[in-house]
């Protein structure tokens, strides 16, 4: 092989490749000889067609299939010679040259950086133990009581208010014309949850068992159904029955309809389950800490390529978004483009991303820190899960795509490397009340925090209700 280096600047490398045009001449008469032994063609026995023949008929292929082995092999073999580490598949281009002697190509290869990885056992982090006491389980376990919500039937002179529930049947029409979805029989509303349009559900506020009412209904400006944007409906309700929340008793009987022996059982679950949640809110906070670490303690040149292709990807993400959150973010969606300032919120991320991940490939790498085939399974089939009578197609799609198992195998090496990390740290850990760690969570004086800490408050708390529901599911589907 005959090559040289053109370029060597920072990431970077380029080399320029000659190959004999004898030499790949040779390879192609070895495929002749190789096809000749198994093609069939009229007139000639196995083994004896003509080689002329065969070329006249297959010699372009086999030239290119020749030549395409001869470049992957060459370019192979210059990562080895220059023990170069590409963070992408090499970029191959023919040249053209007047030299019908030989063939030329390039290959542009981008390569990790040189790391000096930290010393971790000098390192510092800090970690917080929740402290909970009985009266924050009490609280969460009032809450999940409230979340289940119960309903008792009045009687017929009692009038609904808001907050109840109201079965009715009705028929909604538009200019005297009824439309998909505008009827239904039995219905239950609660007046107040926002399931149905405002005015329908305001409009059922102070009728009773057996009252008819003409709604006036006015559909919102957003609404799914682009032909019934801002019109003018009316629903014709006929109310069979109200009825008012009741509040739900905690005991015995309630733990069991959410999967527990007896309250004290429950009690012990929610308590359990409550510390797992700020465990994990806690390895949070030491994992940004250690990625604000790993970032300031390393510096080092990145890849323009993989930063490229980082920032194509959260771009395109964006753009092809589904649940857009804001007016501005449907906007951009319908311009298929990004403003100035967004371009650049992207171009820190996709820089951040990269160097992150270089510098946890790097550790594990250094450490020889490898997902297994046990792991893998084991996600693969917890990931699965989540797809009820689906999950043997769940499972058939990943091992038959290598780069959705990609996907799924990137979390849990990054979750090995951080673990293995955190394992030598020096991490010092310090009790909190649960107040105290939420106002460190979220930071500290703050108008911010304080929507956030109540936002953190309450994402746990709803996970507990989900987790809790779940149970209760999972129990009375095992009673049936």
């Amino acid at each position: 092989m005959d090559y040289k280096e053109t370029i060597n600047i920072g990431l970077k490398r380029s080399y320029e490749v000659n190959l004999a045009a004898a030499d790949i001449a040779k390879l192609v008469d070895q495929k002749i000889i190789e096809i000749q032994k198994t093609i069939k063609m009229d007139g000639f026995r196995p083994g004896k067609v003509p080689t002329d023949l065969i070329k006249k008929q297959h010699g372009e292929k086999a030239h290119a299939e020749v030549l395409n082995t001869s470049i992957n092999e060459n370019v192979s073999k210059i990562i080895e010679e220059k023990k170069l580490r590409p963070v992408a598949q090499p970029q191959v281009n023919l040249k053209e040259d007047k030299d019908t002697s030989k063939t030329v190509f390039t290959v542009d290869v981008e390569i990790f950086p040189e790391i000096k990885l930290i010393d971790f056992e000098k390192t510092n982090l800090e970690s917080y133990v929740v402290k909970l006491d009985k009266a924050e389980t009490k609280k969460r376990i009032d809450l999940i009581a409230k979340n289940q919500k119960s309903y008792q039937k009045q009687d017929d002179n009692y009038k609904a208010k808001d907050g109840d529930s109201v079965v009715l049947d009705y028929e909604g029409t538009i200019d005297g014309k009824n439309f998909d979805g505008g009827k239904a029989e039995e219905q239950s509303i609660v007046i107040g949850a926002g399931q149905y349009l405002p005015d329908l559900e305001k409009g059922l506020i102070g009728l009773k068992a057996g009252d008819e009412k003409n709604i006036k209904v006015k559909f919102p400006e957003a609404y799914h159904a682009k032909d019934m944007q801002n019109a003018d409906a009316v629903f014709e309700c006929r109310i069979k029955a109200v009825s008012s929340e009741k509040e739900t008793s905690i005991d015995d009987a309630f733990a069991k309809t959410m999967g527990a022996a007896d309250l004290k059982d429950f009690s012990t679950k929610v308590e359990a389950q409550m510390k797992s949640e700020y465990e994990k809110l806690s390895k949070d906070m030491s994992k940004k800490e250690l990625f604000d670490v790993l970032d300031k303690e390393h510096v080092f040149e990145l890849p323009e390529g993989l930063i490229a292709t980082e920032f194509k990807n959260l771009k395109e993400g964006y753009l092809h978004d589904k649940n857009p959150t804001t007016e501005q973010h449907k906007k951009d969606i319908e311009k298929h483009e990004i403003s100035k300032e967004m371009e650049k919120d992207f171009q820190e991320q996709a820089e951040n991303r990269i160097k992150l991940g270089i510098i946890l490939n790097e550790i594990g790498q250094v450490n020889k820190i490898q997902v297994s085939q046990e792991e893998m399974q084991q996600a693969l089939y917890q990931y699965a899960s989540n797809f009820p009578g689906q999950e043997q197609e769940v499972v058939e799609h990943f091992k038959k795509n290598p780069d959705a198992a990609m996907q799924l195998q990137a979390p849990l090496y990054e979750n090995k490397v951080v673990d293995f990390i955190l394992g030598k740290v020096k991490l010092s850990n310090k009790e909190v009340d649960i107040d105290s760690f939420i106002k460190i969570y979220n930071g500290i004086n703050t108008e911010q925090t304080v929507t956030k800490k109540k936002a953190v408050k309450k994402t746990a708390e709803k996970k507990a209700v989900k987790k809790t529901s779940a149970v209760k599911k999972k129990t009375t589907k095992a009673k049936k």
